[in-house]
């Protein structure tokens, strides 16, 4: 069995964060502890936190909210003083777009101009890198109007237009990861779509706004990068609609939400809504990281999958005999064939999370090789029928088809299946895709130099092992080139 590894190979990402609302219930040790072998950072919508975590700043960093223009900038100034070097980011003002009544700040963009100059001081005596005020979408009028977020960023930037800000920032509620991808990727930076910053109609209808974006993207080789400080899935607006939301969906749509959320250069930062609502993992729509709104509380299933889940490392490569967790992919089907990932159902593992292969899934994982040459591959997994199965190396296609085979039945219990892969030296991206009409689960993978097989790594006839050569047909060779042979009963591979 493939046991006792670590948890996290991976990287932690520096963008995962959540929302803790201390409205609910003050921030603690506890929960801290559990969320942090896989998010980074967190906030609550204030400028310091109000209860009294010892590893806040070390475990997981807070970024202080200026929630709107009559933030406590004594209490803000005295938290930062007190713990230097711990804060990066000030968040600026929460949803200014929105009523009060609806979550938001409600201010115009002459208001929020009018307190600018706060945000950007305390910014500037204490290095902190200032994160946009927080734009959703939503008809609520303030100040006598609906703002749009692009309506309501122009007309800040026509009053501020030198105004110090590092990062835009959004809230979305949109149920679909699509939603998301569109927003983090092309909304502010394309002209793919009619609704893009970038159509030659929008750059004319918020010339303040791409002025802003054009001139930072002039100072840093490329145009501001984004916060989503809040998202789940939760909209009235869009199918199933919210009271179609159950668990798996709210869980299999933030799986493909924080692929495309980690895989986005223009996202610098994120976090999940929310970890500790009122009802706990069984309030509507059973979005809570916790499992109940409490101190003591384990985190939910939903919980597991966003603190464990693959931070999508481009810079780990997997070796040969290192066990590969299932949940560490770099890329995935999407849909309908989207991989679950759920918390890890076999008994006495210490693996958090294991991955559910549907008909017609893939997952996609970064391995270095040390030799051209024939490879074990063993899945740690569990399966009610047999599968056929192929690897593609690289991208999917019959060109790059490395394997077609039948993963047998496991009969329902977890087990250990190997098979074979002929494969090249160097570092791969190998798609591990079922192609059976029924589940498989998985919750390790690993590849190993086949067994029996040694390098010996001389030159041409270079070869001082006992015994004699033989070739695969069985034939004594008594000068071995380059090449495979069998001596005392094991392959050995001169390079």
């Amino acid at each position: 069995m493939l046991v006792n590894v670590p948890v996290l190979a991976q990287q932690r990402s520096a963008k995962r964060g959540v929302c803790w609302d201390e409205k609910n219930q003050p921030l603690t040790d506890a929960p801290i502890a559990k969320m942090a072998p896989g998010v980074a950072w967190l906030y609550n919508w204030g400028v310091a936190p109000t209860g009294s975590p010892s590893t806040l700043g070390t475990s997981l960093a807070f970024a202080p909210m200026c929630w709107n223009g009559d933030f406590d900038e004594t209490k803000l100034r005295q938290y930062l003083t007190a713990h230097p070097g711990e804060v990066r980011y000030l968040l600026a003002y929460n949803e200014p777009n929105l009523q009060y009544s609806a979550g938001g700040a409600a201010m115009t963009p002459q208001q929020a101009a009018n307190a600018w100059s706060k945000v950007e001081q305390v910014a500037a005596d204490f290095g902190l890198e200032i994160v946009a005020p927080a734009l959703n979408f939503t008809g609520d009028k303030v100040g006598g109007k609906i703002w749009e977020p692009f309506a309501w960023y122009d007309e800040f930037f026509r009053l501020v237009p030198d105004a110090k800000v590092d990062y835009l920032c959004f809230h979305s509620y949109m149920n679909y990861y699509s939603a998301v991808n569109w927003l983090v990727n092309e909304y502010f930076y394309t002209d793919k779509e009619d609704d893009d910053l970038m159509t030659t109609a929008n750059r004319a209808k918020y010339p303040n706004l791409v002025k802003f974006m054009d001139d930072y993207k002039t100072a840093h080789g490329h145009y501001p990068k984004m916060f989503l400080t809040e998202f789940c899935s939760w909209s009235n607006n869009d199918y199933p609609y919210q009271a179609g939301i159950t668990r798996d969906f709210q869980i299999d749509q933030m799986v493909q939400k924080l692929q495309k959320l980690e895989q986005s250069d223009m996202v610098a930062g994120y976090a999940w809504f929310m970890a500790n609502p009122t009802g706990g993992a069984n309030s509507h729509p059973y979005m809570s990281i916790f499992q109940t709104n409490t101190a003591s509380s384990e985190l939910s299933d939903l919980g597991k999958v966003y603190v464990y889940m693959s931070s999508f490392d481009k810079e780990k490569y997997y070796t040969t005999g290192e066990t590969i967790l299932a949940k560490d992919y770099i890329e995935a089907s999407m849909d309908e064939q989207v991989p679950r990932v759920r918390p890890n159902t076999e008994s006495g593992s210490d693996i958090p999370l294991q991955v559910e292969w549907r008909s017609g899934s893939w997952t996609a994982y970064q391995v270095n090789l040390p030799s051209d040459g024939e490879y074990t591959l063993t899945l740690h997994m569990k399966s009610s029928q047999a599968n056929d199965f192929r690897i593609y190396r690289n991208a999917l296609g019959a060109a790059n088809k490395k394997l077609d085979t039948t993963l047998p039945s496991t009969n329902g219990a977890w087990q250990d299946v190997k098979t074979t892969i002929t494969l090249t030296a160097g570092q791969h991206t190998l798609l591990l895709y079922n192609m059976g009409e029924s589940s498989i689960l998985l919750n390790s993978l690993r590849f190993d130099t086949t067994s029996g097989i040694r390098d010996v790594r001389g030159k041409k006839g270079d070869v001082t092992a006992d015994g004699a050569y033989y070739n695969l047909q069985g034939r004594r060779i008594a000068h071995p080139n380059k090449g495979i042979y069998i001596v005392n009963g094991q392959k050995v591979v001169i390079m």
